[in-house]
């Protein structure tokens, strides 16, 4: 089976969202999700499907925001407790 570039950009999407449900901190949570979402917009790009990179176009904007909105609410160290 012969690999090329585009998917494993899916791969790693996939991976990074995974991953992110194993976090107990959100922040943390939030980062790694947003990764996985850019790279998924990236891969639906490449891919032609439209659908997949506008959810997770929405989706950074989401997670973006909430980072913010947390940071902004609580001091730094509890944020990133």
């Amino acid at each position: 089976m012969e690999f090329d570039f585009i998917e494993l950009l899916g791969y790693m999407a996939t991976f990074f969202v995974a991953a992110s449900f194993l976090f107990k901190s959100i922040i943390h949570l939030r980062v790694v999700i947003t990764i996985g979402a850019v790279l998924f917009v990236v891969y639906g790009l490449m891919k032609g499907a439209y659908p997949v990179a506008v959810l997770n176009a929405f989706l950074v904007f989401v997670n973006l925001y909430q980072l913010y909105r947390l940071k902004k609410e609580q001091p730094a160290s509890k944020v990133l407790k």
